[in-house]
C-alpha cells in the first residue's frame, strides 16, 4: 500500500469517487462503460469496483430533476491526475468528484501493527469532567472485564430475563474477522455472512480490531449473529461505501442487518475536509439511506478529546474539532467512552461534531480486558453500545433508529452537568434502565400520558386553564409510574416537576393557598432530586428555599409553631448553602441568624 501511495504521488496522480448520471436500471457493465468515455480528462476507471448507487441528493431540485429524467446517480472509483480534477468535474453527467479518503480505526490493535494501535497522550489538564481516565497500558484495563461491563450496565440481568441477542444480526463494519470455521485459527463465533462476499471472515487487518470490535458486541448479546463487512483494503472510504451499500441491500431481503457499529472515521479534518464537513458526500448520503431503511447505525466519537488526546489526531483536538463526517451525523448514534467507574475516558471526543452540534449522544464503556488483555478507545465503546441495541431490538422488534437512540439517552447515567453536554453526551448508557422502558413499561405508564396528551389537546383548541393543570397532573403520574417501573432517578425529577408545575397552575384558577403550598413543597423536591443526580451544590441550595417557603406556607395555613421552626431552620440551611457559594458575607451572617432562631423555636 505503501508503495502504491509513492507511486501516486511520484505520478500526481490521486484516488477519486465520481458521481454520474445515468439512467435508472442500467447495469454495472453498462455505467462502466459511460465512465471510460471520460478518459480524455486522463480519468482510469477501477473496473474491480461495481459502481454504488448514489441515493437521492440533498438538493430536492436537483433530485427532482433526475426523476423527471428517469435518471439516477451512481459512484465509480478511478484514479485522475490532481491537475486534470476541474476538466473531470467539468465533463457533462458528472455531478461531483470526492477524494477516495484514507479512513482509520479509533482503537486499539494488535502490537506491532504500526499505525492502528492507540497509543493516548498525557493528561493536558484540560479534564472536562473531571476525575478523567487517562490510564495507559496495564493501568488502563485494570478497571475490569466483559462481564464487569455487563453487570455495570445491567446487561447480565436482561440475559437473566432471556433477552441476549437471539435473531439480531450485528454488521461490524471494520477492519474484518477471522471467523471460526472460515479460516484456520479463526477464533470468532456466530459470524454468519459479510462482505467481500468471497471472503469475508478470513482477514483481520487493522491489527485485528475487527476481532476486537466483534467480541465486544458478542460480551453483550452473545447469541446476536455477526456480518464482517470488511473495509480495511486500501483503507480507503470507497469500501466503506460499499459495505454500506451490500448491507442496505441484503437488508431489502431480509431484514438484516438489524444494526451497523462502526469504530473508525477520519482523525483529522485535513484528510479529508470536504467529508468531513459535507453532508452531500456521498458515504454520509449513504449512512442516511441505511438509516431511513430501518437499519440502526452507531459510530465511534473519535479518540481526540482535550484531555489527553493522542498525536494522531494533530491539531484536531477538543470541542468542535474531533467528530468528521457522518460519524456526527444527527441520524446515527455517536458514542463517546468511559469507564465502570463512571470516569470519562480523557480521550473520548467532544462535541460539537461537524454535522450536529449536539453531539456526542451518549458514552458506552471501555478500558477493560475483552479481546485483547486492554480494549480501548471509543472503538470498545461503539460496539459494547450495539450489543446494548442487539439485546433491546430483540425484545422489541419494531424499535427504530431514532426510538432506540431517544431512549438510550434518556436512560443514560449523568457523569457531566444534568442533562446533555458536548463531552459525555447525555451520560453512560444503562442497559438495563432502557431495557424496562421498552421492554417492560407498565400498560398503566402509558395511559397517564393518553390522558396528558388529551388534555393538551382539549387546552389549545379550548384556552381553558383547567385542561392546561390537568395536563401537568397526568405527566406527572407517568413520569411518577416510569420511576416506580425502572427506579431511574431521571424521571423522579421530572415527576416532582410536572406536579409543582400542576399545583401552581391549580392556585391561579383558585386562589388557594394549600395548592401554593404544594408548588413549594414539589419544587423544592424537585430541586433536591436534581442535587442527588448532578452534586451540583446550586440545586442544593434552591431544594433548601422552597422548602422554607413550603413551611412558612403551611404556618400561615394552620399556625403551627411547628412549621414555623421548620421554616427557620430550612432558610438557614438556605443562607449556609448559599454562603458557601457565593462567600458573601450577608449570607452568612443570614445563616447564623435562622440556625439560632431555629434551635430557640424548638
Amino acid at each position: 500500500m505503501a508503495e502504491a501511495k509513492k507511486k501516486d504521488s511520484r505520478s500526481g496522480t490521486v484516488k477519486v469517487l465520481v458521481e454520474m448520471q445515468v439512467p435508472k436500471g442500467q447495469d454495472a457493465a453498462q455505467s462502466l462503460k459511460m465512465a471510460m468515455g471520460f478518459g480524455a480528462t486522463g480519468f482510469q476507471v477501477d473496473y474491480e469496483y461495481e459502481p454504488v448507487p448514489a441515493g437521492p441528493p440533498t438538493d430536492p431540485k436537483l433530485a427532482m430533476e433526475l426523476e423527471e429524467k428517469r435518471e439516477e446517480t451512481i459512484i465509480v472509483r478511478g484514479t485522475v491526475d490532481a491537475d486534470r480534477i476541474e476538466d473531470l468535474k467539468a465533463q457533462p453527467n458528472i455531478l461531483g468528484v470526492w477524494p477516495d479518503t484514507e479512513i482509520a480505526p479509533f482503537g486499539n490493535g494488535e502490537a506491532g501493527e504500526e499505525g492502528f494501535a492507540l497509543e493516548p497522550g498525557q493528561a493536558s489538564g484540560k479534564c472536562p469532567i473531571p476525575p478523567c481516565d487517562c490510564d495507559q497500558g496495564t493501568a488502563a484495563c485494570s478497571k475490569g472485564t466483559l462481564a464487569d461491563v455487563r453487570r455495570y450496565l445491567g446487561v447480565d440481568r436482561i440475559w437473566a430475563a432471556g433477552i441476549r441477542g437471539q435473531g439480531i444480526v450485528i454488521g461490524i463494519v471494520d477492519g474484518g474477522i477471522t471467523a471460526a470455521g472460515r479460516v484456520t485459527g479463526g477464533t470468532i463465533p456466530r459470524v454468519i455472512g459479510g462482505w467481500p462476499a468471497k471472503d469475508w471472515g478470513t482477514k483481520a487487518a487493522w491489527g485485528r480490531h475487527g476481532n476486537m470490535t466483534a467480541t465486544d458486541a458478542l460480551g453483550m448479546a452473545d447469541r446476536a449473529n455477526i456480518y464482517d463487512i470488511r473495509i480495511s483494503d486500501g483503507n480507503a472510504i470507497s469500501n466503506a461505501l460499499a459495505g454500506f451499500q451490500w448491507a442496505i441491500t441484503r437488508y431489502k431481503k431480509d431484514g438484516t442487518p438489524h444494526i451497523l457499529s462502526n469504530s473508525w472515521g477520519i482523525w483529522q479534518e485535513s484528510w479529508d475536509r470536504v467529508y468531513a464537513r459535507d453532508p452531500n458526500h456521498p458515504f454520509t448520503r449513504k449512512v442516511v439511506e441505511a438509516v431511513n431503511e430501518g437499519i440502526i447505525v452507531l459510530f465511534a466519537a473519535g479518540n481526540c478529546g482535550e484531555g489527553c488526546a493522542p498525536g494522531k489526531c494533530g491539531k484536531d483536538v477538543g470541542p468542535g474539532r474531533s467528530i468528521w463526517g457522518a460519524n456526527g451525523h444527527p441520524l446515527v448514534m455517536t458514542v463517546g467512552a468511559a469507564n465502570i467507574r463512571g470516569r470519562l475516558i480523557g480521550y473520548s471526543s467532544q462535541g460539537p461534531a461537524s454535522l450536529d452540534p449536539h453531539k456526542p449522544d451518549f458514552c458506552s464503556i471501555s478500558h477493560f480486558t475483552g479481546y485483547f488483555p486492554c480494549d480501548t478507545g471509543t472503538s470498545a465503546a461503539c460496539p459494547v453500545a450495539a450489543g446494548v441495541v442487539a439485546l433491546l431490538k430483540q425484545c422489541n422488534p419494531s424499535l427504530s433508529p431514532q426510538r432506540a437512540k431517544n431512549v438510550l439517552k434518556q436512560t443514560a447515567k449523568n457523569i457531566g452537568p444534568h442533562g446533555w453536554d458536548q463531552h459525555s453526551g447525555s451520560g453512560i448508557i444503562q442497559a438495563k434502565a432502557a431495557y424496562d422502558l421498552i421492554c417492560r413499561k407498565p400498560p398503566r405508564c402509558r395511559k397517564y400520558r393518553v390522558y396528558a396528551a388529551r388534555y393538551l389537546e382539549l387546552y389549545r383548541r379550548t384556552k381553558n386553564r383547567k385542561y392546561l393543570c390537568l395536563y401537568y397532573r397526568y405527566l406527572g403520574a407517568y413520569y411518577c409510574c416510569l420511576y416506580r417501573a425502572t427506579k431511574n432517578r431521571k424521571y423522579l425529577c421530572a415527576c416532582y416537576r410536572y406536579y409543582a408545575a400542576y399545583f401552581r397552575c391549580m392556585y391561579r384558577i383558585t386562589k388557594k393557598r394549600k395548592y401554593l403550598c404544594l408548588y413549594y413543597r414539589y419544587l423544592g423536591a424537585y430541586y433536591c432530586c436534581l442535587y442527588r443526580a448532578t452534586k451540583n451544590r446550586k440545586y442544593l441550595c434552591a431544594c433548601y428555599r422552597y422548602y422554607a417557603a413550603y413551611f412558612r406556607c403551611v404556618y400561615r395555613i394552620t399556625k403551627k409553631r411547628k412549621y414555623l421552626c421548620l421554616y427557620y431552620r430550612y432558610l438557614g440551611a438556605y443562607y449556609c448553602c448559599m454562603y458557601r457559594i457565593s462567600r458573601n458575607k450577608k449570607h452568612l451572617l443570614l445563616c447564623k441568624r435562622y440556625t439560632i432562631a431555629a434551635r430557640k423555636c424548638r
